[in-house]
């Protein structure tokens, strides 16, 4: 290994560093427009020095500084046999957390608290977020770090495995491998970590695990894996009752133990160099409102110590930066245990400097050896964001965030913890162009923002495109799709499917009795609402999963979201009962009798797929001809509930989604001065 030392003078490095740099914010949002960067309390500090800290990490290339290699003497490699890092990978809702529950419970904590802690991730029964833990057999301390298994949180997974030394890959001993099951095992072939197969939830009635497992063997075959990674060690378990066995489903036996065993047989040791300077890869950060800003990694080489001074840099062309550890702990089950020093090879975090970033190296201020980057596939989906310009904008309590500068300073704040979100410039000095992985993750920050007390606007997502470097032509994304569907709803999915241009790939019998599953390639703009259809059209009995495949040829064809129009009300003012009532038979209503609206706000759903519009707040006239004796009820249905995601697959082109912290209302363009 190699040193890289600058050749260069205390006042030529104070020259250099005087040039105005390009943050490495300009990447993920270039050129953004200069603006206060004000936001809530709790995220003031961590935004500042995260700024900061962006910065000072892009060197433009005329201030780099000359460098000259430096040799390190021969490495001393040991290994550290009273540890093993494992990341646990798999399919949404395989059991990922429900299985690590049970492992720290089994290993003696006394009061499990669930993995899954933010609120939206217990609401939605995923995981969003990656989340480090630790337990301790046989004097053994084994870092496990709970990944999330949706696609669009794929690069969570992607930065997290950079702190292992083995997989445990979950497989439901009912579905078998799923779309996500192939992205995780790819991407942990890729770094030849060591594979170890859990076939989990084999206590569920429909389990097949002979098929299950013959299905996994072929997936590592499909994707190159060699001999060695291919006689995976297999381990079938119930995560939800917490037990296992290595002999087979129903040899189970009381408790987890067999999972442990096979954890520490299978899982290497670390190795490290006790010779070599400190070394530590940022791969996930936390904030605390004492201490600041939270850096967690795997310490690769060296040691941290309370009040030891590191220096930190993104690449070998960054700029050293200097900080001292004020704070320092591992993990203890699922909470942070503070301790006075870390060895080589353990993971952990850290507080006492601000301006880091996922990404950074922590080095030795003298022997700096920056590590590569963490590098993401890039986001395949776009919307914009704005202020809120309807009629109704800032008059909630519950609205504290409503201006531009607060909406920057915020999305610039995911930009810095989300490797798979990025931003740049909108269509107007008010918004900002957001792209993900998918309009799940951006309704997941949406959702989070309205917490938080943001009121704002938000534009149809929009799939990306590139451009072919070799011939020119423009690509778009396509994704894996998978279907398990009842079989007498095969057709209504086919039918689906072929008019969103999917090309089916395979049909294989489901896991439950008279199901099938569906395998289709489609491209990426073509299932943008696509669960939700799926879900009317079948009475919610179609399971989708999806996966992003490849990039292929943009053909330039235009693809319906939706074959009905919208109910549009021409007045401002309270939606009322004779009105509703009126024109129920045209469509379904998102509004309700005396619900606010304002013109050119979309109510509901049109029968016909022309848009509608209508008076909504029209009120029945005076007349002085009594109505025939006796009287009658009329119950007006319940108006359609729509979450955000909801409103992101059923939004078209010419909308907007109006979001607030008690609400969301969907609006035509015009009506919101957005055209």
């Amino acid at each position: 290994m190699a040193s890289l030392v600058p050749q260069t003078g205390v006042h030529q490095v104070a020259a250099a560093r005087a040039v105005s740099r390009q943050r490495e914010l300009g990447r993920r949002c270039p050129e953004l427009p200069s603006s206060s960067t004000s936001s809530h309390a709790l995220s003031a500090s961590l935004l500042a020095g995260a700024v900061a800290g962006l910065h000072r990490r892009s060197v433009s290339r005329r201030s780099r500084l000359p460098l000259r290699v430096a040799t390190l003497d021969k490495p001393s490699i040991i290994e550290r046999e009273d540890l093993r890092n494992i990341a646990i990978i798999a399919h949404v809702d395989h059991g990922k957390t429900t299985l690590t529950n049970a492992l720290m419970k089994q290993c003696g904590m006394e009061k499990v608290k669930s993995m899954d802690s933010d609120q939206l991730e217990q609401e939605r029964g995923i995981t969003i977020l990656a989340k480090n833990a630790a337990v301790t057999y046989k004097g053994i301390k084994i870092n496990l770090v709970d990944t999330p298994g949706h696609a669009d949180f794929g690069a969570e997974v992607e930065r997290i495995l950079n702190m292992a030394d083995a997989c445990l890959l979950l497989v439901d001993a009912a579905e078998g491998p799923m779309p996500q099951t192939k992205f995780v095992l790819r991407q942990a072939l890729k770094l030849q970590k060591k594979i170890i197969v859990c076939i989990n939830k084999v206590d569920k009635p429909a389990s097949r695990v002979d098929w299950v497992l013959d299905t996994t063997f072929d997936l590592f075959g499909c994707l190159g894996a060699d001999d060695e990674a291919c006689d995976f060690p297999v381990v079938y378990a119930s995560g939800f009752q917490g037990v296992a066995s290595t002999e087979g489903p129903d040899e189970l036996e009381k408790d987890l133990t067999p999972l442990l065993d096979t954890i520490l047989q299978e899982t290497p040791p670390p190795k490290v160099d006790s010779t070599a300077p400190l070394q530590m890869l940022v791969s996930n950060l936390d904030y605390d409102d004492y201490v600041g800003r939270i850096c967690i990694g795997r310490l690769i080489s060296g040691e941290l110590k309370v009040g030891q001074e590191v220096g930190i840099m993104y690449g070998e062309d960054g700029e050293l930066r200097k900080g001292t550890v004020t704070k320092l702990w591992q993990f203890k089950n699922n909470d942070k245990d503070p301790t006075d020093i870390v060895k080589a090879g353990d993971i952990c975090c850290f507080s006492g400097i601000s301006e880091v970033m996922i990404g950074d190296t922590v080095v030795d201020t003298q022997t700096p050896l920056p590590l590569p980057p963490i590098q993401v596939e890039e986001p395949t989906v776009a919307m914009e964001f704005t202020i809120n310009k309807s009629p109704f904008a800032g008059k909630l309590k519950e609205s504290t965030k409503v201006t531009a500068p607060q909406l920057k300073a915020r999305l610039e704040k995911e930009c810095l913890t989300n490797l798979a979100i990025r931003m740049e410039p909108g269509s107007t000095t008010e918004s900002f162009k957001v792209k993900g992985r998918g309009t799940l993750q951006l309704g997941i920050l949406m959702e989070n923002m309205r917490r938080e007390g943001f009121e704002f606007m938000v534009s149809a997502p929009e799939v990306l495109l590139r451009e072919d470097p070799e011939t020119g032509k423009k690509l778009e994304p396509y994704e894996e799709v998978v279907i398990d569907v009842p079989n007498e709803y095969q057709g209504v999915i086919m039918e689906e499917m072929q008019k969103k241009m999917g090309v089916m790939n395979s049909m294989e019998s489901g896991a439950v009795e008279n199901s099938t599953v569906l395998t289709f390639e489609i491209p990426t703009r073509c299932t943008i609402g696509m669960p939700g259809r799926f879900a009317q059209r079948t009475s919610g009995s179609a399971v989708m999963s999806s996966q992003f495949s490849h990039w292929g040829e943009f053909d330039g064809s235009s693809v319906k979201i939706r074959e009905k129009g919208s109910i549009c009300t021409t007045a401002t003012g309270k939606a009322t009962f004779y009105s509703i009532l009126n024109f129920q038979q045209r469509g379904k209503f998102f509004v309700e009798h005396a619900e606010e609206v304002y013109a050119g706000q979309v109510i509901g759903l049109h029968n016909k797929e022309i848009d509608l519009d209508v008076n909504i707040t029209k009120e029945k006239a005076v007349s002085n001809v009594r109505a025939a004796s006796g009287s009658f009820t009329v119950n007006l249905p319940p108006k359609v509930e729509m979450s955000i995601d909801d409103w992101l697959g059923h939004m078209d082109t010419d909308e907007v989604l109006e979001v607030t912290p008690v609400d969301c209302r969907l609006a035509k363009k015009h009506a919101v001065k957005m055209k």
